[in-house]
């Protein structure tokens, strides 16, 4: 793909993520053309980012954002320096089948984000966590 992989930091800031939005969008439209495949990756680092700003303030490193192509699969991979671990993939999954008044706060978006993806990946190295988003393009 012409001009993949692609890499940019982002502040650790909620106001970057319009500039990571439109990051993504110039990105993945070089991995397909399919509008679906930015829209799940744009919910699903939404959440990531977020979780990275609200949760790991100790690390005030930009956030590094990379889009590139892997076996046909389109990968979004955030990388936040200098934090302590937190595994998104070992996060409970809540329960959606109680109803709304009974259910815990937290962890609705990570979970939508396992389901709606290929796949989600995480490393921890160095007190860098790295997450890793992969999903097939549509035809």
């Amino acid at each position: 793909m012409t001009g993949l992989p692609a890499e940019k930091e982002f502040p650790k800031k909620i106001s970057s993520l319009p500039d990571i939005f439109l990051f993504l969008d110039d990105s993945l439209g070089k991995v397909s053309p399919d509008r679906t495949l930015l829209h799940l990756f744009s919910l699903a680092v939404e959440e990531f980012f977020t979780n990275m700003v609200k949760y790991s303030p100790e690390g005030t490193r930009d956030v590094r954002v990379r889009v590139s192509e892997e076996g046909g699969m389109a990968v979004v991979t955030l990388v936040d320096r200098d934090v302590q671990p937190f595994d998104v993939t070992a996060a409970a999954t809540p329960d959606t089948t109680l109803p709304i008044e009974m259910r815990r706060p937290g962890g609705l978006g990570i979970h939508l984000s396992r389901e709606l993806l290929d796949a989600v990946e995480y490393r921890y190295e160095d007190r860098c966590s790295t997450i890793t988003l992969k999903k097939r393009p549509g035809p």
